[in-house]
């Protein structure tokens, strides 16, 4: 055990201020960390520190909640990098959807007997969808007349009920989001948009099998836990930290769950997120939920309070430059970014500006070349990034040709391949595991895999082998006698029908039912099998565009390929090279309607960028709606450039 004032930063040379008093402090901090300020680092070294000092000692742990499932991973391995496998058992590193899941899989038997749940059901999709909500209303507003059905019984548990005009008033945009002003204990419905929430639960509770979203899991989750104190108590007695990453897109339903179990605890929380990257508010981000940690764990006396990284060690000094410009917009009162890099040896122009193209033939073909190019040059096609506002197929299909004279592969990673998009395909842990797998057995003597192949049997069987030489060198022998039976040919094509008996003989060598306990997510629902489909049916067509298992496996993985993707999917991601196509009124119609999240997505989008960042249009675009950021791009002195 170290000493708190004898730790030091681990495998960096040394961490800004703000950051170091973020990792070592005694109390709930808010860290404001923009992009490539090292969110992933700074938790990464906030709890080695609790394990290594032992402010984190065993049997309590540290409770990691992220968005998105490979941020939750990726924090995972930062943390057994940074301090070993054995206390990194410690850290529980969820996305919010999954942990809400758990905690309702765990204490369902706890809600009160109106939310009654039979312990089985689904993962459903958000009802009524769009198209069905017109007669969704209609049959709420003959329900309200006769006070019958789950209308009725929504009328009687709040003790009132909307009146017809009121329900017809409701978009499907506000009803969508009206889960989030939804509690359910207390039981309160603070808007139309809640009371239809309330009647749709109500459907989902009684279906059968129950069906529910997540974000109803999560209010149910709380719901729970709210009625328990028994429940809190021991959430409490586990958590002796949280980390809470990408803070800025909480959702109050996700906040709401995180003080039911925290709030008013001696559970020290740190949140890491940045007002100027909040870009989901169309999926229910809570617009103060900064002001709202502040009030609710800050304004104690232990705790450390809020802090600002500066330095970002991702983008060169001349994007630093402009991310500048651009953050004067979004939040004037913080202080500048402070370039790590310099920026390569080219011409400005070359580093950041505007391609105007005079047409979208002639801007496909400039795109094309420019990557062509840079990846001529020696870049990776991986670190290219081509980044859309929306829209994603249609990109696809209007660079493919240009791409294809070019001899460059374009990946739309936002296609969806039968049930998921590519994007969250190669973070499943389903998939991870299948490909790992292959690649293992195209290996003769199985190589660097071999470690990962350790791994995903030790998780898919549940058993830990850092500590007992015994369990692993008997699961050492499973491994090895598994590689012998399954050997593939690397050179060979692979047929359809050998794809698919390959899979299964992964699945009946590990088992469905240990390949479904790989994620929470998995759990129930069809969600795994969608997977399971998805996974196989992108491996089929990966094999049937090229002409062996190696380059099929590579094709899965992305390997050689450029990506195309929408901006709020490239969130957490980086690229030495970032073309933002289209920077036009049409991509970007919406802007006007909230332009605070329409220059945090802008911001989000040319903070991707390391090396260089340029973005396109034609000349025949209309501009007028994002005017305001071709004013903010002309004061950075971005240039631009007829091709």
């Amino acid at each position: 055990m170290i000493k708190p004032d004898d730790w030091k930063p681990i495998e960096v040379a040394a961490l800004e201020p703000a950051a170091l008093g973020a990792v070592t402090a005694t109390g709930s901090t808010l860290v404001v960390a923009g992009p490539g300020t090292g969110k992933t680092e700074l938790l990464g070294q906030r709890a080695a520190f609790l394990l290594q000092t032992g402010r984190c000692a065993y049997p309590r742990r540290i409770l990691a909640i992220s968005f998105k499932r490979d941020a939750a991973s990726n924090l995972r391995e930062r943390v057994e990098k940074r301090c070993g496998r054995a206390l990194a058992r410690q850290l529980d590193s969820y996305t919010f959807d999954a942990f809400a899941k758990q905690l309702l899989d765990r204490f369902w038997r706890a809600l009160p007997n109106h939310l009654a749940l039979s312990g089985m059901y689904k993962i459903g999709r958000a009802q009524p969808p769009r198209q069905g909500y017109g007669q969704f209303q209609l049959s709420v507003v003959d329900a309200l007349k006769t006070a019958s059905g789950s209308v009725g019984w929504a009328a009687q548990m709040l003790g009132g009920q909307p009146q017809e005009h009121a329900v017809h008033a409701v978009g499907f945009d506000e009803y969508s989001r009206g889960v989030q002003a939804l509690c359910l204990e207390p039981l309160t419905a603070s808007s139309t948009a809640a009371f239809l929430q309330l009647v749709a639960l109500r459907e989902g509770l009684i279906a059968s099998p129950p069906s529910l979203t997540f974000p109803q899991i999560g209010i149910l989750a709380a719901a729970a836990i709210t009625a328990n104190p028994m429940i809190r108590t021991a959430l409490r007695a586990t958590y002796s930290h949280v980390f809470l990453d990408e803070f800025q897109d909480t959702t109050s339903v996700q906040y709401a769950l995180v003080a039911a179990m925290f709030e008013g605890s001696e559970t020290v929380l740190t949140a890491v997120g940045d007002t100027k990257q909040r870009i989901m508010g169309w999926a229910g981000a809570r617009q103060d939920v900064f002001e709202a940690f502040e009030q609710d764990f800050l304004s104690v006396a232990s705790a450390h309070g809020r802090l600002s990284l500066t330095k970002n060690y991702r983008s060169n000094e001349r994007i630093v430059a402009i991310l500048n410009i651009l953050k004067a917009r979004l939040a004037p009162e913080e202080p500048d970014f402070v370039a790590v890099r310099k920026a390569p040896d080219l011409p400005d122009e070359e580093i950041c500006s505007v391609l105007v193209a005079d047409h979208e033939n002639a801007e496909a073909e400039a795109v094309a070349k420019l990557v062509a190019e840079a990846i001529a040059d020696g870049t990776d096609p991986r670190v290219i990034g081509l980044l859309v506002r929306q829209r994603a197929p249609e990109w696809e299909e209007r660079l493919r040709d240009a791409f294809d004279r070019e001899s460059v592969t374009l990946r739309n990673e936002d296609r969806d391949v039968g049930g998921a998009t590519i994007q969250e395909l190669m973070t499943e842990a389903y998939s991870r595991f299948l490909l790992d797998l292959l690649e293992f057995c195209s290996r003769k003597y199985g190589g660097t895999l071999w470690s990962a192949a350790m791994d995903h049997f030790a998780a898919a069987e549940g058993i830990e082998i850092d500590d007992d030489e015994t369990a692993e060198r008997a699961l050492a022998t499973r491994v090895d006698k598994f590689h012998t039976e399954n050997r593939i040919d690397p050179r060979v094509k692979p047929e359809p029908d050998e794809v698919r008996a390959r899979i299964g003989a992964i699945e009946e060598c590990v088992g469905l039912d240990r390949l479904r306990s790989l994620a929470p997510q998995y759990a129930t629902g069809d969600f795994f099998e969608s997977i399971r489909k998805a996974s196989a049916d992108f491996l089929i067509e990966c094999a049937e565009a090229t002409t062996s298992w190696s380059d099929a496996i590579d094709r899965f993985r992305g390997i050689g390929q450029v990506p195309l993707l929408t901006i709020t999917k490239s969130k957490g991601l980086e690229y030495d090279l970032v073309v933002l196509l289209g920077l036009n009124d049409d991509q970007w119609w919406s802007f006007d309607r909230n332009t605070d999240e329409g220059h945090s997505v802008f911001f989000v989008a040319a903070s991707r960028a390391r090396e260089r960042l340029l973005m396109t249009r034609t000349s025949r675009d209309r501009n007028r709606k994002i005017e305001e950021i071709f004013d903010l791009l002309r004061a950075a002195n971005v240039p631009e450039r007829r091709v």
